[in-house]
């Protein structure tokens, strides 16, 4: 990853006019990009682009009482966008898409309690493995503002803001031994839509955060 961004960096420095190479720059960053870099650049002092790709390493899981969770995460996570700096200084705004952020989060109820499902209860026996998993799509807008070094030499990048990433995908399933019962199925269908609306309002918008030290060429 490091060397990608690098390698981008000395081509573009070595291609551009000299006037131009100043407004180079490259970011060693980490936060909801991920681990990696960018590649920036000034084409005046009011307007920039920007593009960077990241690795998130960690596998996040967990269980809360009897349901096992686990986030499944994109091995890389790119971005692209647009800068505005509406002084001509160190601020600006930026916009762009988040690209391959294809995440999921499934949990997944094995207890051998009784388990609720559309308001109808149902042994541990009944429902067997109950799963829920949500999927997004692979590309999303994104909106930030901040602040960065520009020029020759090293200095600090900050973004913060929020990316859209739409509804998610809700998909329920069970393997009970009432899995094929028609009205356990119907339960089933009618709690995956009150989960589904839920998602629709509360899971659409992911924050971001990205911290990172800019070196300018």
């Amino acid at each position: 990853m490091k060397r990608m961004v690098w390698a981008l960096a000395i081509i573009a420095g070595a291609i551009l006019p000299t006037a131009v190479q100043a407004q180079l720059g490259i970011v060693a960053r980490g936060g909801t990009f991920g681990l990696g870099g960018e590649v920036s650049f000034d084409i005046n002092r009011h307007l920039g682009l920007r593009g960077g790709i990241g690795t998130i390493p960690v596998k996040p899981s967990g269980t809360f009482g009897d349901v096992d969770f686990k986030l499944t995460l994109p091995s890389t996570l790119a971005n692209a966008g647009v800068d505005v700096y509406p002084l001509g200084g160190i601020f600006r705004l930026s916009g762009g898409f988040l690209l391959n952020h294809d995440f999921s989060m499934e949990g997944q109820y094995t207890g051998t309690q009784t388990i609720n499902i559309n308001g109808v209860a149902y042994t541990g026996t009944e429902a067997g493995t109950v799963r829920g998993e949500f999927n997004y799509s692979s590309t999303a807008p994104y909106v930030s503002f901040g602040f960065s070094g520009r020029g020759r030499g090293i200095g600090l990048s900050l973004d913060t803001g929020a990316a859209m990433l739409g509804a998610p995908e809700l998909l329920l399933t069970a393997n009970g031994s009432a899995a094929q019962n028609p009205t356990f199925r119907q339960n089933l269908l009618a709690e995956q839509q009150k989960d589904q609306d839920k998602a629709n309002k509360y899971m659409k918008i992911l924050p971001l955060v990205s911290l990172g030290i800019r070196i300018g060429i």
